[in-house]
């Protein structure tokens, strides 16, 4: 039987079909936003490719859950829940470790899909938001459209799929809530205020668990009682932030849909099954880590401003130190020297190391794609393009970056091993991807 759909104002839910769909007026020149967020991800895609798993309670996780199934989460496991605690909690529960690679691959085509839509899509690791504003001329009834285009989700790529459509991308998502999993839930323009005012606060966009528990402590649990400060009331208790929060409460929403959005931060880390003093090995899984998170700025446009190492010692304690970078050199070595002196400083204790990473932050979008090593530029103009206003020099490092990027991107990592991270070889299981970390998130 396909997914429930319905409208959050009160249309009757009915089963997916030609009676639910040709209920209600066409979209119209409203905005239209449909968030897509692909259910239990990556235990989804595990129950895929392994029928045996199908219907039973699957974790899939390394030190702790990255995503479980609707299956494990009647037994009270989400992710982030240690996996020591999984076996008391559903001792039947399958945990699997979980590869990357694969369930980007199956989200590349969930989004590549997605793309035939909408004439403008912004992708995440399991959900995307489309613009289908003033598309209703091309496909009709955008609610059918929609629909037709979860349908074909799951019938290309086996993946249920929930969607929320709103006027704009802060309504969509907490409309989709309504619609996990696999429904497809809409609200019609015109009744963002009174649907958001209906919503636990918590819900609402920009109000973390610390900002809840400071409402809960003054008696407000609904978006409607919030409605009762003024936006210069919300400023004084949040700050700056306390205006969007005022306009999120009577449903309004202002960013648009880009396929480009600049990250927060890009995170790399690892853990060790047993504490790691060796100062080699660690220093040669941070040079590994530096690569893959400047390649994944590379990849994705940005520089970052700051590069920060933390690290979790085996008794638990944890500590982290910053440091600034030039922004005009975003090159393996120089991320690296400046990860690896931060290291240095934050090992102060003769213990060994569970966790540790390296995140950048502060990132910006680069002023200039980089030139291969062999693109045919003479240096008087290498020269004005280093020193134009707004360019990012383009070092010698930088170029053999790129040669690398390109020849793992056809060849895979294997394909080129370099600096410390020849380390690693003897020490780590590779694939075409990578060597295999031990991580608590299968993202980073």
């Amino acid at each position: 039987m396909e997914s429930g759909m319905r409208d959050v104002r009160g249309m009757k839910t009915t089963a997916a079909g030609p009676r639910a769909l040709s209920a209600g007026p066409p979209w119209g020149a409203h905005p239209a936003v449909l968030h897509l967020d692909i259910d239990a991800f990556f235990a989804a895609v595990e129950q895929l490719r392994n029928p045996a798993l199908r219907g039973r309670p699957v974790v899939v996780g390394s030190g702790v859950v990255a995503s479980a199934s609707y299956e494990a989460r009647r037994y009270g496991i989400r992710a982030g829940t240690p996996l020591h605690a999984v076996a008391r909690l559903c001792p039947q529960a399958v945990v699997v470790a979980g590869h990357a690679p694969t369930y980007r691959a199956f989200a590349e085509r969930v989004f590549a899909l997605a793309a035939e839509l909408a004439p403008q899509v912004e992708t995440y690791l399991d959900d995307a938001l489309l613009d289908l504003t003033g598309t209703e001329r091309l496909h009709g009834h955008l609610i059918r459209a929609a629909a037709g285009l979860q349908r074909r989700i799951r019938a290309e790529t086996g993946l249920g799929v929930a969607l929320g459509m709103g006027t704009n991308r802060m309504v969509a998502r907490m409309v989709t809530r309504l619609a996990k999993p696999g429904g497809f839930a809409w609200l019609r323009p015109g009744g963002e205020a009174a649907f958001v005012a209906r919503r636990p606060v918590g819900e609402l966009p920009g109000i973390g668990p610390r900002r809840e528990r400071l409402l809960h402590e003054m008696g407000i649990t609904t978006v409607a009682e919030l409605r009762a400060f003024t936006p210069a009331q919300l400023r004084d208790l949040f700050g700056e932030v306390g205006l969007l929060l005022a306009a999120r409460a009577r449903g309004e929403e202002t960013r648009a849909v880009a396929p480009r959005e600049v990250p927060h931060s890009i995170r790399r880390e690892t853990s060790y099954d047993e504490a790691q003093t060796d100062t080699t090995a660690l220093e040669g899984m941070l040079h590994y880590l530096a690569e893959r998170a400047a390649a994944q700025a590379r990849r994705v446009g940005v520089v970052p401003g700051l590069v920060r190492v933390h690290l979790r010692w085996s008794d638990g304690a944890r500590v982290a130190r910053g440091m600034p970078l030039a922004r005009a050199d975003l090159s393996t070595a120089a991320l690296y020297g400046a990860a690896r002196r931060l290291l240095q400083m934050l090992r102060t204790r003769r213990r060994g190391i569970r966790n540790f990473g390296l995140e950048l932050s502060e990132l910006e979008l680069a002023g200039r794609p980089q030139l291969g090593l062999f693109d045919a530029a003479s240096a008087g103009e290498a020269q004005r393009a280093a020193t134009a206003p707004g360019r990012v020099p383009i070092t010698a490092e930088a170029r053999l970056d790129r040669v690398a990027d390109e020849l793992r991107e056809r060849f895979g990592f294997r394909a080129l091993v370099r600096g410390a991270s020849l380390e690693l070889l003897e020490r780590l299981p590779s694939d075409a991807h990578g060597f295999v970390l031990r991580t608590p998130c299968l993202t980073r």
